[in-house]
């Protein structure tokens, strides 16, 4: 019967095809628009220091040098959760709070200076609300005319060598005239 009737399979395959689920639209915005390099006036505690667009930087910075200002470190985060996968749920923003030169290794926990504009960054991580749900060390670094972000994770128990080796006894610590060494 199918063969003799071919135009009784088109109702079937538009049916089907209805159910299908709508494809998202692709975004193509083109490429991002550059992030201007920024730097304090000057760096004094307590007083917050603004770009020349009137942006802030973080609250606590240490030392006169570039810094991604709040909106450039929240372009960066959103730059990252477009690469992110899509089944985990992520916080809506970021807050940058205490900015300093350097860039933190994930590894050994410490900071190596480089030339070029790199920040590691204690920062906020926002919920839709706006409230903090946790704090965390990102990296920030200056590459293509962007800010980009990357997460840091350093170990956060304490080393094994710790508190375990005591120093060698001298024996010899009460004969008068010897040199001490503490």
């Amino acid at each position: 019967m199918i063969r003799r009737y071919p135009f009784l399979q088109l109702p079937l395959l538009l049916a089907l095809a209805g159910c299908a689920a709508p494809a998202a639209p692709v975004a193509d915005n083109g490429p991002p628009i550059p992030d201007p390099l920024y730097s304090p006036e000057q760096v004094k505690p307590g007083r917050l220091e603004y770009a020349p667009d009137r942006s802030t930087f973080a609250p606590v910075l240490t030392e006169r040098f570039p810094y991604p200002t709040q909106p450039e470190a929240n372009a960066a985060y959103r730059r990252l959760l477009a690469t992110a996968p899509a089944n985990g749920s992520y916080p809506a923003s970021i807050w940058l709070f205490g900015c300093k030169p350097g860039a933190l290794d994930e590894q050994t926990a410490r900071v190596t200076r480089y030339r070029g504009p790199v920040v590691h960054c204690a920062t906020d991580f926002l919920d839709s609300a706006g409230r903090r749900s946790r704090r965390e060390m990102a990296n920030f670094y200056y590459y293509g005319a962007l800010w980009n972000m990357q997460p840091v994770y350093p170990p956060r128990t304490a080393v094994p060598w710790r508190n375990r080796e005591r120093s060698p006894k001298d024996f010899w610590w009460w004969v008068p005239g010897r040199p001490r060494y503490e």
